[in-house]
C-alpha cells in the first residue's frame, strides 16, 4: 500500500471500520455536515446518517467535505426521525458533553473502542452507530436512552466540554483508528556496532585532550560522564562518523588557524 506522499504505509494491517456509522441528529449547520463527512473519511469510518437536518446546502458541506470525503457525502442517508435511522443497526452509542445521573454510565472513546470492533459470536462484525446531537444543546435524555452505551470525550474541565461536531466525531474514530491497529510502527533505529562507538570515542578523546577539556592521565574516567550522554541516544553509523568528521575538523582548525575566515 503507497501513502499520498508515494511512501510505504508501514502499518500492520487494520480491522475494518466501514461497519461503523455516524449518526448526526438535527444537524443545524451544513459546513458542520460536511466537516464530519471528511472526518469520516479521514479515520475510515462507513456512512453518514442524518436526522432532520436544518439545512443542506450542497456547496458548504462540499467545501467542508473537500474531495477526499465527496463520496461519503454522495452516500449519505437522510432520515425523519432517530428510530428509523437506527433501525438498522446492532449497536448504537450515544456521545454526550453532558453529565447526570440519568444519562451515563458513561465511557471514554478509549474504553470503547475495541468492544466496538468486536465480532459477534457468528464471527460477523455489528453494525454500529455513533449517534451526535444538535451542535447547540447535544443529544436529549431521551436520545440517549435510544442508545446501548453513552461516550464521553474527557475535556479539561466541564467549561471546556463542549467540541465542534466534527470534532468529537474525528476523536472518536481517531480511537477506533488505533484500536484496529492503524498507529504505525516506531521508526527502528540499528545503533552503531561498538567497535564504531569506540573508534568514535577514541577520535574525541584525543580531540578534547588536545583543546584541554580533557586531562591527559586518566582520560577514559573522565570521558565517562560524556559516554553517557551518547550511550542514552544510541548513536547509529552516520552519528559516529558525524561525530569523527567534527573531531578532524577541530583539529584540522587547531593547526590552521590562519586559514580560518575571520568576521568582522
Amino acid at each position: 500500500m503507497k501513502t499520498a506522499l508515494n511512501r510505504p504505509d508501514r502499518r500492520p494491517s487494520m480491522k475494518s471500520r466501514r461497519h461503523i456509522d455516524v449518526v448526526l441528529v438535527e444537524p443545524q449547520k451544513s459546513d458542520n455536515i460536511g466537516a464530519a463527512a471528511r472526518a469520516i473519511a479521514n479515520m475510515g469510518l462507513g456512512r453518514l446518517v442524518l436526522v432532520r437536518p436544518r439545512s443542506l446546502n450542497r456547496d458548504l458541506m462540499e467545501a467542508a467535505a473537500t474531495a477526499q470525503a465527496l463520496h461519503i457525502l454522495e452516500g449519505m442517508l437522510v432520515t425523519r426521525d432517530l428510530g428509523e435511522a437506527l433501525a438498522p443497526y446492532e449497536m448504537a452509542v450515544g456521545a454526550t458533553a453532558r453529565l447526570g445521573n440519568r444519562r451515563g454510565p458513561f465511557h471514554t472513546p478509549r474504553q470503547l473502542a475495541a468492544e466496538l470492533l468486536a465480532e459477534g459470536e457468528d464471527g460477523a462484525v455489528i453494525r454500529t452507530a455513533l449517534v451526535f446531537g444538535t451542535e447547540r444543546t447535544g443529544l436529549s435524555t431521551a436520545d440517549l436512552r435510544s442508545c446501548h452505551k453513552v461516550v464521553r470525550i474527557p475535556t479539561e474541565d466541564a467549561a471546556s466540554s463542549s467540541l465542534n461536531l466534527a470534532q468529537a466525531v474525528l476523536l472518536m474514530g481517531y480511537e477506533l483508528l488505533i484500536a484496529a491497529g492503524g498507529e504505525p510502527a516506531a521508526p527502528r533505529v540499528r545503533p552503531a556496532p561498538r567497535k564504531e562507538l569506540d573508534d568514535m570515542y577514541d577520535d574525541l578523546s584525543a580531540t578534547l585532550v588536545h583543546i584541554g577539556f580533557l586531562p591527559a592521565d586518566n582520560t577514559a574516567h573522565w570521558l565517562m560522564n560524556i559516554k553517557k550522554i551518547f550511550n542514552r541516544s544510541a548513536l547509529t553509523s552516520g552519528e559516529c562518523n558525524l561525530w569523527r568528521g567534527i573531531c578532524r575538523q577541530v583539529r584540522w582548525a587547531l593547526a590552521n588557524t590562519d586559514k580560518l575566515s575571520k568576521s568582522d
